[in-house]
């Protein structure tokens, strides 16, 4: 074969598999007839929150109006994270009829890391105009407290009120207060929820307004069985309903609680047996994320009887997940009469197994179901490799090795390979006072590891350790960790790491930090820390300068300063106007600087 057109449709469709939906349609739309067919599925979705400015606009300006000509946008993924600014950019896109009207037919959205006014806008603007609309995910990444009543209104009588909706999903470092939801708001459409909520109170408030949910996912900030409102609203329920779910077509059901202040067992019966229904119900899972081991009422949650008891009355069930962290372990006799609680004949004929993991930081344990498949952080703590002789196969997407009390312990080959061989899903591995012999490096190729985060740690040789994990692209490490930070370097997995954060640079190594760069040829986001309290704005724009003018495949620089820069500073002034949008957020610690370019 000569051309490359020369490829079969099904050789070519597996390459435009490797491309993302912008750069598909980039390089080949109408480039001829076979390919505009070939091209189909790219025209329907776009994932806007990877790109430059540039190429938003090109997409915007360039792109849809071809592929308006006979195909229509369904699916659109947008936010700041990356892209700061990129929502206040399309709301003010969407005033003009013309663009406006490329989004006519959109039936699912993503929005990531949105501003409160830039989502009041989106929302009275744009999503409330869309008839086609079935699923909306919004991901909020902060709430300043004194916005939190206003997100609260927008949430709960914007969004949860968008009448088309089929599937939401809201998740938000706050949870949802529903004490003031109106009596007459019913949310019937949705079939499919994920929401936070602060108190257990709103779950319960809220359970009655979504009568014909099928799959339903909830955080709990915090559950209190001390709380007189819980226990009024528990009372009513066993009066009028006994043990009657409030949902009719629940078939799976996900409950996390972040901690817990005071708990009964009994409450938490209760509160399942108005959600949990016995003929259509078939999966449930139970995280605990924290509590701290203080009463007696809390071994109750590793006691198979009481779990048995509980569950036995739902025939339907085949599926049932727990993950439960406590900190405060239990006697040795106490633990074994936990485990074995849960090896009944119930349990074994339900082929429900489960196993804990037990370690010495904070005194904490795990107690989980296996084969483990949620994506809830694993965090462990390692002083002897040979706890994971009889350690079953986790398929955690999120791993902490934390040896910040076994920091004498050092990890070889051998070792850090034999644990992470029981992790083959994981997706973001975070080490913290990892001590590692690096005089044996072979790769240990996890497909799905793209994350690596190291803190609290001194002298790492990055060189080695990207050739130990080969298939990072995305790394967060301080600046000062890094042993062969001065040194050349042609190891070739630096060409894969396209996301990278420098936390703690000195403010005397910032003239060193473009020199450093020069290793990531391919790098799109860049987070760098700088202490700048004692550095003159004009030093700092001058280094900074250097940094992007010098690579320019940097579409996303975010800075974290310990002071602000000065007022008089336009940031799309500076660099050759280079930065089209950009904001600020004042932070505990300094301020942040979002730079798109």
């Amino acid at each position: 074969m000569r051309h490359f057109s020369d490829f079969p449709d099904e050789i070519l469709c597996k390459i435009f598999e490797y491309l993302s939906p912008f750069d598909a349609l980039y390089s080949f739309i109408n480039l001829n007839i076979r390919f505009n067919h070939l091209l189909i599925p790219f025209k329907r979705y776009i994932d806007l929150t990877y790109l430059s400015y540039e190429q938003f606009m090109n997409y915007i300006n360039t792109i849809l109006p071809i592929i308006s000509q006979d195909e229509q946008l369904y699916f659109m993924k947008l936010g700041n994270a990356r892209t700061p600014g990129q929502i206040e950019l399309f709301n003010r896109l969407m005033n003009d009829k013309i663009y406006r009207n490329y989004f006519n037919y959109i039936d699912k959205i993503l929005i990531e890391s949105p501003r409160l006014n830039e989502l009041i806008n989106f929302v009275e603007k744009f999503l409330s105009s869309l008839s086609n609309l079935i699923s909306l995910s919004i991901t909020i990444d902060s709430i300043r407290d004194e916005d939190f009543q206003k997100w609260t209104q927008l949430i709960v009588h914007s969004v949860l009120s968008i009448s088309t909706l089929i599937k939401l999903s809201i998740e938000m470092p706050t949870g949802l207060v529903l004490s003031r939801l109106s009596n007459t708001i019913m949310l019937n459409s949705l079939i499919d929820l994920t929401l936070n909520v602060t108190l257990v109170t709103d779950l319960l408030i809220l359970i009655q307004r979504i009568p014909n949910v099928e799959n339903l996912s909830i955080r709990i900030g915090w559950w209190t069985s001390g709380d007189r409102t819980l226990v009024k609203m528990l009372d009513e329920m066993r009066l009028n309903n006994n043990r009657k779910s409030f949902l009719n077509n629940l078939k799976s059901f996900h409950l996390t609680i972040d901690s817990i202040l005071t708990f009964q067992f009994e409450h938490l019966e209760q509160v399942l047996y108005r959600i949990l229904n016995s003929e259509t119900t078939y999966s449930f899972c139970f995280i605990l994320r924290h509590c701290l081991n203080h009463n007696s009422e809390l071994t109750q949650f590793i006691d198979g009887q009481r779990w048995e008891n509980l569950l036995s009355s739902y025939l339907l069930l085949n599926q049932f997940d727990l993950f439960i962290r406590i900190t405060g372990c239990f006697s040795i006799e106490e633990e074994n009469y936990k485990i074995n609680s849960f090896k009944s004949k119930y349990f074994l004929e339900k082929k429900w197994f489960f196993s804990y993991f037990k370690y010495s930081l904070r005194d904490s344990i795990i107690f989980y179901s296996i084969p483990y498949k949620n994506k809830e952080l694993f965090d462990i703590s390692i002083n002897n490799h040979e706890i994971f002789k009889n350690f079953p196969i986790n398929y955690t997407s999120n791993l902490l090795i934390d040896q910040t009390n076994n920091g004498s312990y050092q990890f070889n080959y051998s070792t850090f390979y034999f644990m992470l061989k029981h992790f083959p899903s994981l997706q973001e591995l975070r080490l913290i006072q990892f001590n590692m012999n690096f005089s044996i490096i072979n790769p240990i190729h996890i497909p799905s590891l793209h994350t690596l985060k190291i803190e609290k740690e001194r002298n790492v040789n990055l060189s080695k350790l990207l050739e130990l994990l080969p298939l990072i692209n995305t790394l967060f490490i301080p600046y000062f960790a890094i042993d062969d930070r001065n040194k050349s370097s042609d190891v070739y997995q630096y060409n894969r790491i396209s996301e990278l954060s420098l936390i703690d640079i000195p403010a005397n190594d910032i003239n060193q930090i473009p020199l450093f760069l020069n290793r990531f040829p391919n790098l799109r986001f860049l987070h760098i820390h700088i202490y700048n309290q004692r550095m003159t704005d004009e030093y700092l724009l001058i280094n900074l300068n250097e940094i992007i003018q010098k690579f320019h495949s940097i579409i996303y620089l975010k800075l974290q300063l310990e002071k602000d820069v000065n007022s008089s500073v336009n940031w799309k002034e500076q660099w050759n106007g280079r930065v089209k949008m950009y904001f600020t957020d004042i932070i505990f610690v300094g301020v942040l600087v979002h730079l798109w370019f």
